[in-house]
């Protein structure tokens, strides 16, 4: 077990815990749920930073660390579907994508091979992470009562554009990844 792998089972517990706060009452309980969101995410991101610049990439890793980033982003946007903030045909995209491209990680794990996330899926995921950062904001700013409401007004529209963002770049992502698994 290395740094890398310890903080993908970080980004896990993260995970739990926001879905926990998630369930709570009251905008302080979002506060936290923000704060456990973003420090997961940022694990994302220095997970795979030490692994590279210490070599310490790993089958356990490769597999591990997307599967850590699609149960914390559907985690995130399965609540915001049931709070109706998120549209259900966008979850349905792109959990769709996900399930897929997952059971063809396992799948190739089977075999003993191990499909690494590519870039333009990191492309994505960075989105989607900026777009449940943007609607957690917003609901804070709604729910605690200090952002004027002219401010949380024009949210809508920025929220929908980031969830239309995130379909398609999660669909062009699956798009690439399936491609690549093709012969040429």
């Amino acid at each position: 077990m290395n740094l890398p792998n310890i903080l993908t089972i970080g980004r896990i517990v993260l995970a739990v815990g926001f879905i926990f706060m998630m369930n709570q009452e009251g905008w302080p309980a979002l506060v936290a749920a923000l704060f456990l969101f973003s420090l997961a995410a940022l694990t994302d991101y220095f997970d795979g930073h030490f692994a590279r610049k210490h070599q310490l990439i790993s089958d356990f890793g490769k597999l591990m660390d997307p599967l850590a980033d699609k149960f914390l982003i559907l985690a995130a946007f399965f609540i915001f579907v049931r709070m109706g903030i998120f549209p259900i045909w966008a979850f349905v995209v792109i959990a769709s994508r996900e399930i897929i491209v997952t059971v063809f990680r396992l799948w190739a794990a089977a075999a003993g091979k191990v499909l690494s996330a590519e870039r333009f899926g990191k492309w994505k995921t960075a989105l989607q992470i900026t777009t449940i950062i943007v609607i957690l904001l917003f609901l804070i700013g709604q729910r605690s009562g200090q952002v004027p409401p002219f401010i949380l007004n024009g949210g809508s529209t920025l929220i929908y554009g980031l969830i239309v963002g995130s379909v398609v770049l999660t669909l062009s992502s699956g798009i690439t990844y399936m491609r690549g698994l093709s012969p040429r």
